[in-house]
């Protein structure tokens, strides 16, 4: 377990707050960074979350044919429902089911453009929601802009670092690049249960990605909860029964994991009433490397019927956003794209 920067939603809401140091010592370069932060006392979060990630086990039991009608094939899957489509570690991901919309923007502005849906699918689309659980859309989009505007705040932090290294960067650069932005994706998963044989890292280490391989994200900046584990057996869904010693046994390895910079992986578990933030691959390159993205990998929880949900908000910007002099955020992610989830050497 590490020891991850915990920011107040105060002094990140107060515009003339001086938070360099401990914005350095979240994201930056140094041997001691995770790139990850902790962001406690925001208004109205906890109920948000409780709310949403139960919704995520609800839907995972709807039946087949249910969630099938909310697969959104035209965006590769970037909209509605999937499972098994995605490649990690060179297979496909059946460990995991996500479901994909833009928090922000029901309906992006440029959905009834034709062109710009053929080149950008994975953006342009309005949402997608299930006809059976319409609680879903409204849980869905109230924390996923609440989200996005605390991580605003965040952002503009960030910027008051980096123009004090940097005088010629944007005095608002990432900031503006979250607040005008129609590409912004949430992603509510759902772990599914795994076996303790999966979920049990091998003699040589491997397989400690059971729940997720490591990756980072391709994001400005990535918001998440904490996750919420579920009891789904006969059918039900209740939380997990954490004074059980086996239940705490199997918790205890589990969940997120963060890669250092000095390539150790440490574990970070985040609070349930705080939001965690981690830099993500574009405001390295636009920061010219003095913010440091995070790589991260999920472990399993070996017991049976045991799932895990979460949410996490990728908070990046407009295709056209220049992220460096001669280089888009599109121009970026067409790089991203030829090594999308693949492990990290």
């Amino acid at each position: 377990m590490a020891d991850v920067i915990a920011l107040d939603y105060a002094a990140l809401a107060d515009p003339s707050a001086d938070l360099s140091g401990p914005i350095a010592a979240a994201f930056g370069s140094g041997s001691g960074c995770l790139g990850a932060c902790f962001v406690r006392g925001v208004p109205g979060f906890p109920e948000l979350r409780q709310r949403l990630l139960r919704l995520a086990s609800v839907f995972a039991a709807l039946p087949e044919d249910a969630k099938q009608a909310v697969v959104h094939t035209p965006s590769s899957y970037l909209f509605g429902w999937s499972h098994g489509k995605e490649i990690m570690n060179g297979k496909p991901d059946t460990a995991k089911g996500s479901y994909y919309n833009n928090p922000i923007r029901d309906v992006p502005p440029k959905s009834r453009d034709p062109d710009y849906i053929a080149k950008f699918p994975e953006y342009g689309f309005p949402n997608v929601w299930p006809k059976e659980l319409p609680e879903l859309r409204e849980a869905f989009m109230e924390l996923g802009q609440l989200i996005v505007d605390v991580g605003k705040l965040v952002a503009a932090h960030c910027d008051k670092y980096l123009v004090a290294n940097f005088p010629d960067i944007p005095a608002n650069f990432m900031e503006r690049a979250i607040a005008e932005s129609d590409t912004i994706k949430a992603r509510l998963l759902h772990y599914f249960p795994i076996s303790k044989e999966d979920a049990t890292p091998k003699p040589d280490g491997s397989n400690m990605d059971s729940w997720c391989g490591l990756h980072v994200d391709h994001s400005m900046l990535t918001g998440l909860t904490s996750a919420m584990y579920v009891d789904e057996s006969n059918g039900e869904i209740k939380d997990a029964d954490k004074s059980n010693p086996d239940v705490a046994a199997a918790l205890e390895p589990a969940g997120l994991y963060i890669q250092s910079r000095g390539s150790e992986f440490v574990q970070v578990k985040i609070p349930a009433d705080c939001l965690a933030f981690q830099i993500g691959e574009a405001a390295q390159v636009g920061s010219r490397g003095l913010l440091v993205a995070t790589p991260h990998l999920v472990r399993g929880a070996a017991y049976p019927n045991l799932a895990r949900n979460t949410f996490a908000v990728f908070m990046q910007p407009n295709v056209d956003y220049p992220l460096t002099a001669d280089k888009t955020f599109n121009d970026f992610t067409k790089e991203v794209m030829k090594r999308h989830y693949e492990p990290i050497a």
